[in-house]
């Protein structure tokens, strides 16, 4: 069974089943005016030019051909679900973000800690958190100019990679004092 999206007032929802479709357009929730969209339509069309809503429901297991959706209206604001590869459908719901690279929140991670602890080893938290954050921002960047990112959680990879060089250099900082008041003692 077809699942079917529709556009309202600048807003998406979908994906939904004929019959759904059908009851929203009842109730007037869905009228002639907003797009809708299924898998074999080429764009978003005006549901007023489908003439499958505009008579009595078609027989079960019947199938329309492509050409039927075709239009000569201009382009949709809403791109196909199934062809947006940066917000892919997740559980029924669009999800508008990339999702965040593990490397992004271990960098964060390791660079909070290595400041908790920077007297006490905390330069051995320093130094994955500033690798993990070189890595991260690798994977958060674009691959082209114009593009969205694949990865987000480049904020918390610049943050993971200035708390870990910050903790490094408090460690070096505190060994030149020790080694420096160790100097002075003898």
């Amino acid at each position: 069974m077809a699942e079917w999206y529709y556009g309202k007032e600048g807003q998406q929802y979908g994906p939904i089943d004929e019959a759904a479709l059908r009851a929203r357009i009842a109730t007037g929730e869905v009228s002639g005016s907003d797009l809708i969209w299924t898998e074999a339509m080429a764009e978003w069309t005006p549901l007023s030019k489908v003439s499958q809503f505009g008579g009595p429901a078609p027989q079960a297991g019947s199938s329309e051909p492509a050409e039927k959706y075709l239009t000569d209206d201009p382009a949709s604001p809403y791109a196909p679900p199934a062809a947006n590869p940066v917000a892919p459908i997740v559980g029924g719901e669009v999800q508008l973000a990339p999702p965040t690279s593990g490397l992004a929140i271990a960098s964060m991670v390791c660079g909070i800690l290595s400041l908790f602890f920077c007297f006490c080893g905390g330069m051995l938290l320093g130094i994955p958190a500033v690798i993990c954050g070189h890595m991260a921002l690798k994977q958060t960047g674009s691959e082209s100019p114009g593009m969205p990112p694949r990865m987000g959680g480049r904020g918390m990879a610049i943050a993971g990679l200035i708390m870990g060089y910050i903790g490094i250099l408090l460690i070096i900082f505190g060994i030149i004092v020790n080694v420096a008041d160790l100097a002075m003692t003898r």
